[in-house]
């Protein structure tokens, strides 16, 4: 009874302030970055240089001898990415949710498909793959991030001509969807000009175009961070650290847009041109970048992740921090949340125990590269004593300006044939090749790959049967399969889960993705998943014996429909289906689906239609209104139709009448006029008749 009176006379623990949560940070933050850039960097730095075959320390005082640096990180590094992106990129499903009962089936299959689509093809999956790959295995550690990204952009304007009032209203009332940017004058509709308020408007507006996706990103090298005491999380296969995030360089305005407060960002200092070394050492041949921009003022933005008791409840929970600036010079923190997982899923091609921090490519290799690179050099420098020897001159028996000019077919002009002596050196860089080759042996045993180990026919070794040499590939295989799988059970697997966390949280945009993806709807929304069913990987190892993969599933297959015809219940449609499957997937073909159907699962059924949204009193208001104008504007204009047709119809009739008449006047008038002329040419004759003087008669001579 006591302890519970004392419990209420305790007071109420209080969450942490802006600036306590910017001192805690500070801390841990100047220290994961002190580390990184310190013993991280350099063995990144190393690392490139070995890739790149940079010369090496002490070369720039070799005068006149041979400066030779070998490939072997640059090939095994190319290989071995070679390698990884035809397992990674030449499957349906690289993830998989397996269910933890029957009635979680629908919800895994669902979960697989949508999580599967966003990494591998709604993303560009080989060019992240590859750069993924390409950093781990050059400095050790390769980062891939995600995060939820929701860009409004606007389509090209378009101009709409005739828009009557009532449209005009809609459109303003939803600037968010559509935006006027101009408005022309009114002008009358066409038949209504007499009609007050029947007006139109030619408008030039723009329409607004959503896009919501999940995007994923290959991180900078030099710019993850990470506390000293990070290593892989067994349970998930992320990192587990006390901190870890990433910097970037942008535009104070881009913060503006993003919605942070104007007051902390303009306390923000402006970013220095202080690149990392690996950065310098990266664009040092395409062109040197300090990491800022000459367009914008930019500044340094840290996105940190780590556990804090923000809310004062006693628990520590993830949090995300954005901070403005180093921790060291003036430091805001601009914005803080609560997440469930940190977005880093990472990548160490060859994996020390309890820690992130493996080893590279050139970690491996880079003695021997190395020590080659010296044989060779000597060999070179050998083989040019041998080509162009050392000459011994007498001083006055050889004319020094013919000597210095000397080429094929000149003349040196001597004393005496004693006078010209060269120096003889023996040739002896054959006798290191056998050193070579062994170090060539031993590159490729500690890296799994090389040219003896890929596409090699064993009846073609020399002193070697075809057994010997099937079992070196094979360990070799083994070698670059366990990479694979490694990668698989971190940083792969790790990368569904971030993935699943962020569609989860955006639950409407995934249900949309759902139903385009499937084409078939389950009662199922993403606040339903569950992010904690088991993920396997279906990783298809053993790439480099398809050959015999396929001809074993052949065989198989046979033996298969033998059992099935003799009737004997060794094999039935499901285990033939499962041969094929293997069939399908060892001869590079995705989605096993498209050509053959799963006799364990029921034919598809058509989708349900979607359900219809509940209709809005105030839209079917606004809707009944418009329609009511629309067909009132309808009938006017029919009306006036109408009373103009009616119009040219006794406009018509009038003429027709009046041209009736017309003619009927034109045809009296006519025949009256043809009378008038008769009797008058009737009369003209008689008056002709009657003056006419009497002929006189002509005798006949007869």
């Amino acid at each position: 009874m006591e302890d519970t009176e004392n419990e209420k006379k305790k007071p109420a623990k209080s969450g942490l302030s802006e600036q306590d949560i910017l001192n805690r940070a500070a801390t841990g933050l100047s220290k994961s970055l002190s580390y990184t850039s310190n013993d991280i960097e350099q063995k990144r730095v190393a690392g490139l240089k070995l890739y790149k075959r940079s010369p090496f320390a002490g070369d720039d005082q070799l005068n006149g001898r041979s400066g030779y640096v070998t490939s072997d990180t640059f090939d095994n590094v190319e290989w071995l990415t070679s390698n990884l992106m035809k397992l990674f990129d030449g499957q349906d499903r690289v993830v998989q949710f397996s269910p933890n009962g029957p009635e979680d089936e629908p919800l895994a299959e669902q979960m697989t498909d949508v999580v599967n689509y966003i990494v591998t093809e709604a993303n560009n999956h080989a060019l992240l793959m590859h750069d993924w790959l390409k950093n781990g295995l050059i400095g050790g550690l390769g980062i891939i991030t995600a995060q939820y990204v929701r860009e409004k952009s606007w389509r090209p304007a378009e101009l709409k001509q005739g828009v009557a009032l009532p449209e005009l209203i809609q459109l303003a009332t939803n600037p968010a969807e559509t935006e006027i940017l101009e408005v022309g004058e009114p002008y009358p509709a066409p038949g209504m000009e007499a009609i007050p308020g029947m007006e139109l408007r030619d408008l030039r507006v723009r329409k607004a175009r959503m896009r919501s996706r999940v995007e994923l990103l290959t991180l900078a090298p030099e710019d993850f961070f990470v506390s000293a005491d990070a290593q892989f999380s067994y349970s998930t296969g992320g990192i587990e650290a006390a901190l870890q995030g990433y910097k970037r360089t942008l535009p104070r305005a881009e913060l503006l847009e993003l919605g942070h407060d104007p007051a902390k960002v303009a306390k923000i200092p402006a970013a220095s041109s202080d690149p990392a070394d690996y950065a310098q050492e990266r664009n040092r041949d395409q062109g040197h970048s300090d990491g800022t921009g000459d367009v914008e003022e930019e500044v340094e933005v840290h996105e940190v992740y780590m556990r804090l008791d923000v809310n004062g409840d006693g628990i520590r929970e993830l949090v995300h921090l954005t901070i403005g600036g180093k921790p060291a010079a003036g430091a805001v923190l601009l914005a803080h949340e609560e997440v469930e997982y940190a977005p880093f899923a990472a990548f160490v091609p060859y994996q020390m125990p309890n820690t992130l921090n493996g080893m590279s490519v050139g970690d491996l290799v880079g003695k021997d590269q190395r020590l080659k690179s010296q044989f060779l050099r000597g060999i070179n420098d050998n083989l040019m004593q041998v080509l162009r020897p050392q000459r011994i001159v007498e001083g006055n028996g050889v004319n020094i300006d013919d000597l210095l000019s000397a080429g094929p077919d000149s003349i040196l002009r001597v004393e005496s044939k004693g006078a010209l002596d060269h120096v003889v050196t023996p040739f002896v860089g054959g006798q290191a090749a056998g050193v070579l080759s062994m170090l060539d042996q031993s590159v490729e045993h500690r890296t799994g790959v090389g040219p003896n180990l890929a596409g090699v026919d064993p009846s073609s070794l020399q002193n070697t049967t075809a057994t010997a040499s099937s079992q070196r590939q094979t360990m070799s295989q083994l070698r670059v399969e366990l990479m694979a799988r490694m990668i698989a059970e971190t940083g792969y697997r790790y990368l569904f889960r971030i993935v699943t966390s962020l569609l989860m949280a955006n639950s409407e945009d995934t249900k949309a993705l759902t139903v385009r993806l499937r084409n078939n709807w389950i009662p199922y929304g993403t606040d339903q998943w569950d992010a904690d069913l088991d993920l396997k990987t279906n990783i298809t190892f053993g790439i480099t014996d398809k050959p015999q993969k396929l001809a074993a599933a052949n065989a198989l297959l046979q033996m298969q429909f033998t059992a099935i015809k003799e009737g004997t219940g060794l094999a039935d449609l499901s285990k033939v289906y499962n041969t094929l499957s293997l069939i399908t997937e060892n001869s590079n073909l995705r989605n096993v689906e498209r050509f053959w159907n799963d006799p364990s699962k029921p034919a598809p059924t058509p989708p349900a239609p979607p359900e219809q949204p509940q209709p809005n009193p105030e839209v079917e208001a606004a809707q009944a209104k418009l329609e009511f104008e629309r067909q009132k504007l309808e009938l006017e204009m029919r009306m006036k139709q109408q009373a103009h047709q009616m119009d040219m119809a006794m406009e018509r009739e009038r003429h027709d009448q009046k041209m009736q008449l017309e003619a009927a006047k034109f045809s009296a008038q006519l025949e009256m006029r043809q009378r008038e002329i008769a009797a008058e040419t009737q009369l003209k004759g008689l008056q002709l008749m009657t003056q006419q003087p009497a002929q006189p008669q002509i005798p006949n001579d007869d």
